[in-house]
């Protein structure tokens, strides 16, 4: 048996440890808080950037394509569908589907409310919605004519005491001032207020209808991608394919402000790793000067004995190791867990206005696990060997056996 590991085990065992006993219970509860933080904080991180973009992305697509001339009306000018046929051979694109938008006001039962009708291809654009829906059911097209039915959010529901198979009057102001009935089919919730307040899904022929649009003219497209990560570089593709009064811009640049909150999020992560960091190797070298000075006539003995620097040094990396892996344990244990919980029934609640989302998303990326239990063993190794060492060199056995 290794005689430094022998010692070691001797040490940890002893019943009569004066501070060092406190010192272990300190250091280890450290090391598992540190630990577990640092799990649930990368497990947020990415929770908040996955849930925010998923939802962003549903409501619209990776990269948008409208006419140059589009302003900040909602009104679009049209785009012959013929023109962005070729998109789809471009590389990374996934998918294309057409969309237009038009403002307009909607008329409950006591309150009108400016609304957003986005009108789209039921077929093409209906996944997103089906995993929000609350109530009722997604509408369903109908070939031969203009669709009536519309899916409203939770939070318009509310304001207009609508409900499903509720018919809603909405007023659209042109020349001449054109009114539609629509009827009410589903009611869906993301919690992504900044969406759920004022859009409304309808058939996108209601939109080529009231513009006087050919069933060939939209507002543009929505180009869905195989490769998030590859967004920018396709962007620039599709701009440079497309005719010159067309423009693509990325998720990214119409919801930079969204975007840069994630961002920001993830350096406040950053800081937190620096501290934690900071904080466990602090503990970790007091353990280890409080056990060293403990046992300095253990190290005199050693030494009289004719151990060598290297194996008293090894003695207090393997009580460090011990104290370092209890505490992994117990920080993996409790990290993995609370984000268990925490992803089963949303303990923690949020305010959607405040944070897009009603609760704190979690998702734990077993890569992230690894590398943060990695980093912290290849750390604490760092910062023990070269202590431990220079502490066995530096005692002189005479001054070490006076001191017992």
């Amino acid at each position: 048996m290794n005689i430094s590991f022998f010692i070691s085990q001797k040490i940890l065992s002893q019943k009569n440890k004066r501070l060092s006993g406190t010192v272990v219970k300190i250091s280890v509860l450290s090391i598992a808080l540190g630990i577990s933080i640092l799990i649930i904080s990368f497990a947020i991180s990415e929770g908040f950037a996955d849930n925010i973009r998923e939802k962003v992305i549903g409501f619209g697509s990776h990269i948008e394509v409208t006419h140059l001339n589009n302003n900040t009306s909602y009104e679009n000018d049209p785009i012959e569908k013929i023109d962005l046929q070729q998109l789809t051979s471009i590389y990374n694109v996934s998918k294309v589907q057409f969309f237009a938008t038009k403002a307009g006001i909607v008329q409950g039962e006591e309150d009108i409310e400016g609304v957003l009708f986005k009108g789209v291809d039921y077929e093409d654009s209906m996944p997103f919605f089906s995993q929000h829906l609350v109530k009722g059911r997604l509408p369903k097209a109908n070939d031969s004519a203009v669709c009536d039915e519309i899916l409203i959010s939770q939070s318009l529901a509310n304001k207009l005491n609508a409900d499903t198979a509720t018919r809603l009057p909405a007023f659209f102001v042109q020349k001449p001032v054109r009114q539609r009935m629509f009827k009410v089919v589903g009611v869906y919730n993301t919690g992504f207020s900044t969406f759920d307040k004022s859009l409304i899904i309808c058939d996108l022929r209601q939109i080529q209808k009231l513009n006087q649009w050919t069933q060939n003219q939209v507002g543009g497209a929505e180009i869905l991608l195989n490769d998030f990560n590859k967004i920018d570089t396709s962007n620039t593709l599709i701009n440079n394919a497309l005719p010159y009064n067309f423009a693509a811009y990325s998720i990214i640049e119409r919801y930079r402000d969204i975007f840069e909150w994630i961002e920001l999020f993830k350096q406040n992560v950053l800081i937190l790793i620096i501290l934690i960091t900071i904080i466990a190797a602090v503990s970790l070298i007091s353990t280890q000067f409080i056990f060293t000075l403990e046992h300095i006539t253990t190290i005199g003995i050693l030494k009289t004995l004719g151990c060598n620097y290297a194996k008293i040094g090894n003695i207090f990396v393997f009580v460090l190791l011990k104290i370092l892996a209890l505490g992994l344990i117990i920080g993996n244990v409790a990290g993995l867990l609370l984000c268990f919980v925490q992803s089963k029934w949303h303990i923690i609640r949020l305010n959607p206005e405040n944070y897009y989302v009603s609760y704190v998303p979690i998702d734990v990326q077993i890569l992230h696990v690894l590398l943060i239990n990695a980093g912290a063993i290849l750390l604490s190794i760092l910062i023990l060997i070269l202590p431990s060492y220079w502490v066995s060199n530096k005692i002189k056995t005479v001054d070490a056996l006076r001191m017992d």
